[in-house]
Protein backbone atom coordinates (compact mmCIF):
# COMPACT_ATOMS: atom_id res chain seq x y z
CA UNK A 1 0.00 0.00 0.00
CA UNK A 2 2.68 2.30 0.61
CA UNK A 3 4.41 1.82 -2.84
CA UNK A 4 0.91 2.03 -4.34
CA UNK A 5 0.69 5.59 -2.66
CA UNK A 6 4.15 6.91 -3.29
CA UNK A 7 3.87 5.92 -6.97
CA UNK A 8 0.26 7.62 -7.39
CA UNK A 9 1.87 10.91 -5.60
CA UNK A 10 4.49 10.66 -7.86
CA UNK A 11 2.60 10.33 -11.08
CA UNK A 12 0.23 13.15 -9.70
CA UNK A 13 3.02 15.71 -9.05
CA UNK A 14 4.93 14.72 -12.56
CA UNK A 15 1.90 14.00 -14.91
CA UNK A 16 -1.78 14.30 -14.42
CA UNK A 17 -1.98 17.34 -12.65
CA UNK A 18 -0.03 19.19 -15.82
CA UNK A 19 -1.68 17.01 -18.45
CA UNK A 20 -5.26 18.30 -16.96
CA UNK A 21 -3.74 22.01 -16.76
CA UNK A 22 -3.09 21.54 -20.54
CA UNK A 23 -6.32 20.08 -21.07
CA UNK A 24 -8.31 23.02 -19.43
CA UNK A 25 -6.01 25.71 -21.52
CA UNK A 26 -7.26 23.56 -24.47
CA UNK A 27 -10.44 24.13 -23.81
CA UNK A 28 -10.67 27.84 -23.41
CA UNK A 29 -8.73 28.78 -26.52
CA UNK A 30 -7.18 26.42 -28.88
CA UNK A 31 -6.92 28.65 -31.49
CA UNK A 32 -4.37 31.41 -29.46
CA UNK A 33 -2.62 28.14 -27.89
CA UNK A 34 -1.13 27.05 -31.14
CA UNK A 35 1.69 29.32 -31.47
CA UNK A 36 2.41 28.35 -27.86
CA UNK A 37 2.18 24.67 -28.82
CA UNK A 38 4.59 25.13 -32.12
CA UNK A 39 6.96 27.19 -29.79
CA UNK A 40 7.65 24.23 -26.99
CA UNK A 41 7.73 21.81 -29.18
CA UNK A 42 10.53 23.20 -30.98
CA UNK A 43 12.47 24.99 -28.27
CA UNK A 44 11.92 21.77 -26.58
CA UNK A 45 13.36 19.68 -29.46
CA UNK A 46 16.44 22.13 -30.80
CA UNK A 47 17.61 23.95 -27.45
CA UNK A 48 16.00 22.54 -23.83
CA UNK A 49 16.39 18.88 -24.50
CA UNK A 50 19.74 18.77 -25.66
CA UNK A 51 21.15 21.29 -23.26
CA UNK A 52 19.68 18.34 -20.56
CA UNK A 53 21.72 15.76 -22.39
CA UNK A 54 24.09 17.99 -22.11
CA UNK A 55 24.93 18.11 -18.38
CA UNK A 56 23.50 14.49 -17.94
CA UNK A 57 26.32 13.08 -19.99
CA UNK A 58 28.95 15.58 -18.58
CA UNK A 59 28.15 14.71 -14.91
CA UNK A 60 27.38 11.02 -15.57
CA UNK A 61 29.40 8.46 -13.39
CA UNK A 62 28.81 4.79 -13.26
CA UNK A 63 30.13 1.53 -13.03
CA UNK A 64 31.37 0.72 -16.73
CA UNK A 65 30.10 -3.09 -17.29
CA UNK A 66 26.88 -2.16 -15.31
CA UNK A 67 26.28 0.40 -17.50
CA UNK A 68 27.13 -1.39 -20.26
CA UNK A 69 24.94 -3.92 -19.73
CA UNK A 70 22.04 -1.55 -19.17
CA UNK A 71 22.16 0.69 -22.44
CA UNK A 72 22.76 -2.97 -23.77
CA UNK A 73 19.08 -3.58 -22.66
CA UNK A 74 17.47 -0.37 -23.22
CA UNK A 75 18.41 -0.78 -26.76
CA UNK A 76 16.91 -4.47 -27.09
CA UNK A 77 13.88 -3.49 -25.63
CA UNK A 78 13.31 -0.12 -27.98
CA UNK A 79 14.26 -2.67 -31.08
CA UNK A 80 11.69 -5.12 -30.14
CA UNK A 81 9.41 -2.82 -29.36
CA UNK A 82 9.91 -1.55 -32.59
CA UNK A 83 9.08 -5.17 -34.04
CA UNK A 84 5.85 -5.42 -32.59
CA UNK A 85 4.97 -1.80 -33.93
CA UNK A 86 5.31 -3.23 -37.14
CA UNK A 87 3.11 -6.32 -35.86
CA UNK A 88 0.63 -4.13 -34.55
CA UNK A 89 1.04 -1.51 -37.85
CA UNK A 90 -0.20 -5.28 -39.79
CA UNK A 91 -2.66 -6.39 -37.43
CA UNK A 92 -5.21 -2.74 -37.57
CA UNK A 93 -3.69 -2.33 -41.22
CA UNK A 94 -2.19 1.30 -40.05
CA UNK A 95 0.76 2.96 -41.21
CA UNK A 96 3.82 2.39 -39.31
CA UNK A 97 5.38 5.62 -38.96
CA UNK A 98 2.05 6.81 -37.65
CA UNK A 99 2.29 4.53 -34.67
CA UNK A 100 5.45 3.11 -34.15
CA UNK A 101 7.13 5.71 -31.71
CA UNK A 102 4.67 5.84 -28.56
CA UNK A 103 5.25 1.84 -28.72
CA UNK A 104 9.12 1.96 -29.01
CA UNK A 105 9.98 4.56 -26.59
CA UNK A 106 8.66 5.20 -22.91
CA UNK A 107 9.14 7.68 -20.32
CA UNK A 108 12.28 7.30 -19.02
CA UNK A 109 13.70 10.87 -18.50
CA UNK A 110 10.21 12.60 -16.56
CA UNK A 111 9.17 9.95 -14.70
CA UNK A 112 12.04 6.59 -14.85
CA UNK A 113 14.53 9.35 -13.05
CA UNK A 114 12.37 10.38 -10.32
CA UNK A 115 10.88 6.77 -9.52
CA UNK A 116 13.88 4.76 -9.57
CA UNK A 117 15.37 7.40 -7.65
CA UNK A 118 12.38 7.45 -4.88
CA UNK A 119 12.92 3.25 -4.38
CA UNK A 120 16.64 2.85 -5.25
CA UNK A 121 18.12 6.02 -4.12
CA UNK A 122 21.38 7.95 -5.83
CA UNK A 123 22.40 4.22 -7.51
CA UNK A 124 18.79 3.76 -9.31
CA UNK A 125 18.81 7.61 -10.17
CA UNK A 126 22.57 7.25 -12.10
CA UNK A 127 21.21 3.62 -14.05
CA UNK A 128 17.79 5.13 -14.74
CA UNK A 129 19.76 8.26 -16.16
CA UNK A 130 21.92 5.99 -18.18
CA UNK A 131 18.76 4.03 -19.67
CA UNK A 132 17.29 7.21 -20.36
CA UNK A 133 20.18 8.51 -22.55
CA UNK A 134 19.95 5.61 -24.36
CA UNK A 135 17.18 5.49 -25.10
CA UNK A 136 17.21 9.30 -26.11
CA UNK A 137 19.86 8.92 -28.58
CA UNK A 138 17.83 6.27 -30.31
CA UNK A 139 14.80 8.12 -30.12
CA UNK A 140 16.50 11.49 -31.82
CA UNK A 141 18.38 9.01 -34.49
CA UNK A 142 16.29 5.52 -35.07
CA UNK A 143 13.10 7.51 -34.10
CA UNK A 144 13.10 10.31 -36.22
CA UNK A 145 14.42 8.14 -39.03
CA UNK A 146 11.34 6.04 -38.75
CA UNK A 147 8.63 8.73 -38.38
CA UNK A 148 10.08 11.42 -41.32
CA UNK A 149 8.42 11.46 -44.31
CA UNK A 150 11.35 12.37 -46.40
CA UNK A 151 15.22 13.10 -46.22
CA UNK A 152 15.56 11.21 -43.27
CA UNK A 153 19.07 11.02 -42.56
CA UNK A 154 19.22 14.89 -42.88
CA UNK A 155 16.49 15.05 -40.24
CA UNK A 156 18.61 12.87 -37.93
CA UNK A 157 21.59 15.22 -38.25
CA UNK A 158 19.87 18.09 -37.74
CA UNK A 159 19.05 17.66 -34.42
CA UNK A 160 21.73 18.92 -31.96
CA UNK A 161 21.11 16.75 -29.24
CA UNK A 162 23.52 14.31 -30.83
CA UNK A 163 26.00 16.55 -30.65
CA UNK A 164 25.62 17.70 -27.60
CA UNK A 165 25.93 14.38 -26.05
CA UNK A 166 28.60 14.18 -27.76
CA UNK A 167 30.39 17.22 -26.19
CA UNK A 168 28.92 16.09 -23.09
CA UNK A 169 30.95 12.83 -23.30
CA UNK A 170 34.30 14.60 -23.95
CA UNK A 171 33.81 16.98 -21.48
CA UNK A 172 32.98 13.88 -19.24
CA UNK A 173 36.08 11.66 -20.14
CA UNK A 174 38.40 14.91 -19.86
CA UNK A 175 37.30 15.34 -16.11
CA UNK A 176 35.88 18.99 -16.63
CA UNK A 177 34.21 20.41 -13.67
CA UNK A 178 30.31 21.04 -14.42
CA UNK A 179 29.79 24.57 -13.32
CA UNK A 180 27.45 25.64 -10.78
CA UNK A 181 25.77 28.24 -12.58
CA UNK A 182 24.91 25.59 -15.23
CA UNK A 183 23.08 22.98 -12.70
CA UNK A 184 21.08 26.17 -11.27
CA UNK A 185 20.06 26.94 -14.91
CA UNK A 186 18.72 23.17 -15.73
CA UNK A 187 17.25 22.94 -12.65
CA UNK A 188 15.26 25.83 -13.33
CA UNK A 189 14.43 25.01 -16.58
CA UNK A 190 13.29 21.74 -15.87
CA UNK A 191 11.19 23.09 -13.46
CA UNK A 192 9.15 25.06 -16.54
CA UNK A 193 9.52 22.90 -19.75
CA UNK A 194 9.19 19.59 -18.48
CA UNK A 195 5.75 20.40 -17.15
CA UNK A 196 4.69 22.53 -20.39
CA UNK A 197 5.61 18.89 -22.45
CA UNK A 198 3.17 17.27 -20.26
CA UNK A 199 0.91 20.21 -20.62
CA UNK A 200 0.78 19.43 -24.43
CA UNK A 201 0.00 15.95 -24.02
CA UNK A 202 -3.31 17.27 -22.24
CA UNK A 203 -4.17 20.03 -24.98
CA UNK A 204 -4.24 17.04 -27.69
CA UNK A 205 -6.66 15.39 -25.80
CA UNK A 206 -9.51 18.30 -27.01
CA UNK A 207 -9.27 16.98 -30.38
CA UNK A 208 -9.09 13.08 -29.56
CA UNK A 209 -11.25 11.10 -31.74
CA UNK A 210 -12.25 8.67 -28.86
CA UNK A 211 -13.19 5.49 -31.04
CA UNK A 212 -9.13 5.09 -31.41
CA UNK A 213 -8.84 4.05 -28.07
CA UNK A 214 -9.46 0.47 -28.84
CA UNK A 215 -5.79 0.66 -31.12
CA UNK A 216 -4.55 2.83 -28.12
CA UNK A 217 -5.10 -0.06 -24.91
CA UNK A 218 -3.46 -2.75 -27.75
CA UNK A 219 -0.59 -0.41 -28.11
CA UNK A 220 -0.76 0.10 -24.43
CA UNK A 221 -0.01 -3.90 -24.27
CA UNK A 222 2.75 -3.62 -26.25
CA UNK A 223 4.90 -0.97 -24.91
CA UNK A 224 4.36 -1.72 -21.01
CA UNK A 225 3.45 -5.55 -21.04
CA UNK A 226 6.08 -6.17 -24.31
CA UNK A 227 8.55 -4.18 -22.56
CA UNK A 228 9.15 -5.70 -19.68
CA UNK A 229 8.83 -9.45 -20.87
CA UNK A 230 11.94 -8.17 -23.28
CA UNK A 231 13.15 -6.38 -20.10
CA UNK A 232 13.04 -9.63 -17.92
CA UNK A 233 14.38 -11.98 -20.66
CA UNK A 234 17.60 -9.90 -21.04
CA UNK A 235 18.43 -9.29 -17.80
CA UNK A 236 18.32 -13.06 -16.77
CA UNK A 237 20.47 -13.67 -20.25
CA UNK A 238 22.90 -11.16 -19.19
CA UNK A 239 23.61 -12.27 -15.40
CA UNK A 240 22.45 -8.40 -14.36
CA UNK A 241 21.06 -8.21 -10.36
CA UNK A 242 20.77 -5.44 -7.59
CA UNK A 243 19.24 -2.09 -8.81
CA UNK A 244 20.91 -2.15 -12.27
CA UNK A 245 18.68 -5.22 -13.29
CA UNK A 246 15.43 -3.50 -11.03
CA UNK A 247 16.10 -0.12 -12.80
CA UNK A 248 15.75 -1.54 -15.71
CA UNK A 249 12.54 -3.35 -15.40
CA UNK A 250 11.15 -0.51 -14.85
CA UNK A 251 11.79 1.49 -17.01
CA UNK A 252 11.39 -0.83 -19.63
CA UNK A 253 7.84 -1.52 -18.73
CA UNK A 254 7.13 2.46 -18.12
CA UNK A 255 4.26 3.88 -20.62
CA UNK A 256 4.87 6.13 -23.86
CA UNK A 257 7.67 8.85 -23.72
CA UNK A 258 6.04 12.72 -24.05
CA UNK A 259 7.86 13.26 -26.92
CA UNK A 260 6.67 10.28 -29.44
CA UNK A 261 3.60 13.28 -28.80
CA UNK A 262 6.12 15.89 -29.97
CA UNK A 263 7.41 14.12 -32.67
CA UNK A 264 4.28 12.86 -34.42
CA UNK A 265 3.14 16.92 -34.54
CA UNK A 266 6.18 17.86 -35.74
CA UNK A 267 6.10 15.31 -38.93
CA UNK A 268 2.56 14.51 -38.97
CA UNK A 269 2.11 11.44 -37.36
CA UNK A 270 -0.60 10.58 -35.37
CA UNK A 271 -0.59 12.86 -32.57
CA UNK A 272 -3.89 11.81 -31.23
CA UNK A 273 -2.56 7.77 -30.74
CA UNK A 274 0.30 9.34 -29.20
CA UNK A 275 -1.47 11.19 -26.42
CA UNK A 276 -3.66 8.24 -25.78
CA UNK A 277 -0.88 5.91 -25.31
CA UNK A 278 0.41 8.32 -22.97
CA UNK A 279 -2.22 9.11 -21.19
CA UNK A 280 -4.02 5.93 -20.79
CA UNK A 281 -0.21 4.33 -20.22
CA UNK A 282 0.14 6.55 -17.67
CA UNK A 283 -3.32 5.64 -15.88
CA UNK A 284 -2.14 1.89 -15.99
CA UNK A 285 0.88 2.63 -14.43
CA UNK A 286 -0.73 3.83 -10.88
CA UNK A 287 -0.73 -0.39 -10.99
CA UNK A 288 2.18 -1.59 -13.07
CA UNK A 289 4.76 0.42 -10.99
CA UNK A 290 4.02 -0.85 -7.40
CA UNK A 291 3.84 -4.28 -8.95
CA UNK A 292 7.22 -4.15 -10.66
CA UNK A 293 8.97 -3.05 -7.55
CA UNK A 294 7.47 -5.51 -5.55
CA UNK A 295 8.39 -8.19 -7.81
CA UNK A 296 12.37 -6.98 -7.99
CA UNK A 297 12.39 -5.96 -4.53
Amino acid sequence: MEILIQVTLKLFSKIFIFAFIGYLVGKIGKGFIRPVVAAVIDGSLYLFIPFFFLLSMWKSSADFLITRKVAIIGISVVIACGLMAYVFSILYSVEFRQICLPIMFMNTIYLGIPINTLFFGREGMTYAMIYSLTEGLLSFTLGIYLVSRKEHFLQVIKMPLIYAALVGVLLNQSRVSVPVILLNISQRLEDVVLPAMVGLVGYQLNFMRWHKFKLVNTGVLFRVGGGFLVALILVRLLDLSGPGASVVLICSALPSAVLTYMFAKKYEADADFAAGMILVGTLLSVVTIPLIVSFVK
